[in-house]
């Protein structure tokens, strides 16, 4: 820890968290970090969840809430702040999402492990079996668009337990990110909307020079997908993820023929997945990744798709 501690910006982008907020905003008024300022950025909540985090943090630490008239998707509501001038004076922000339970000294543990290019992501478990790992921090194969080596889903163990540096990505679930970060790197690409915002911004961190870290002694838990119908996998996180999968790979594509081979590999597997899909009689799931790859050739990124739309 340096010797002056310094002061975290926590950014949480909320929408209809009314079904779990009451423990998040428990779980983070206790934690043991002395230096943080809690900035909230609503996205058209019609749960009363934004009401219920103001009268928790009201009169009491350093508490920013915007309130947003729509749904402006994760992206914009991490933008917004930076935008804003509301992490002024801190030296890291922390992502946080709202559909988690945080350990008391995780963001001691996580300014324990930082570095002014380094980027620290936790062990995120999930809150309903603590026995597993939850969300991604690992590789990236940039020709086929997929994860690696993330241990998402696999038993926390010995090979969970170790730092490890040099990923290639991670969720912005939980991530400390130092300010000078976004300066150097620009803002989350709001066309995204969510889902792979954080891998693409991550690979344009890297190409300025900052890293990332996994610090496994710091841990929180998470429900997944909390406010987008909870679970893996949903028809909005289908939707988004396979339209946000080919715009990712399109962007930082190397060459016109490394785009294609990708082209060419992602429709075979979506016929695989469809057949699959059809085999479970999962409809929404199979609508919801037709309509994803369609919008993406048509052009249509940024928010298109609400989660009662699919």
């Amino acid at each position: 820890m340096p010797d002056v501690t310094p002061r975290v910006g926590i950014i949480v982008v909320n929408y209809n968290s009314a079904a779990f907020i009451d423990e998040f905003c428990a779980s983070l008024k206790a934690i043991d970090y002395p230096a943080w300022r809690l900035i909230v950025v609503d996205s058209g909540s019609s749960d009363g969840s934004m009401t219920a985090i103001e009268s928790s943090f009201a009169g009491c630490m350093d508490f920013k809430a915007v309130r947003c008239p729509d749904n402006i998707g994760f992206a914009a509501g991490a933008n917004l702040p930076f935008d804003r001038g509301l992490v002024d004076g801190c030296e890291f922000v922390l992502f946080l999402n709202n559909d988690t339970i945080l350990k008391r000294d995780f963001l001691t543990r996580m300014v324990e492990s930082a570095e002014p290019k380094m980027i620290v992501v936790p062990k995120i478990l999930y809150t309903d079996d603590h026995r597993l790992i939850s969300t991604h921090a690992g590789g990236f194969d940039w020709r086929l668009g997929v994860f690696r080596h993330t241990f998402a889903g696999r038993p926390d163990g010995p090979a969970t337990s170790v730092r490890r540096d040099g990923l290639a990505t991670a969720s912005f679930c939980c991530a400390l990110v130092p300010v000078q970060a976004f300066r150097d790197a620009g803002g989350l690409d709001e066309r995204f909307f969510m889902y792979y915002e954080e891998t693409d911004w991550i690979r344009r961190a890297q190409a300025r020079g900052y890293r990332v870290r996994y610090e496994p002694s710091a841990v929180i838990y998470h429900r997944e997908s909390g406010s987008s119908g909870g679970g893996w996998m949903t028809p909005f996180k289908q939707y988004y993820a396979t339209r946000n999968r080919i715009y990712l790979v399109r962007k930082h594509a190397r060459s016109r023929l490394a785009y294609a081979c990708f082209t060419a590999y992602f429709l075979a597997t979506r016929v695989a997945t469809a057949a699959k899909m059809t085999s479970r009689r999962e409809w929404p799931l199979l609508r919801a990744m037709a309509l994803g790859t369609l919008d993406y050739y048509r052009g249509r990124m940024g928010r298109t798709m609400q989660v009662h739309d699919l």
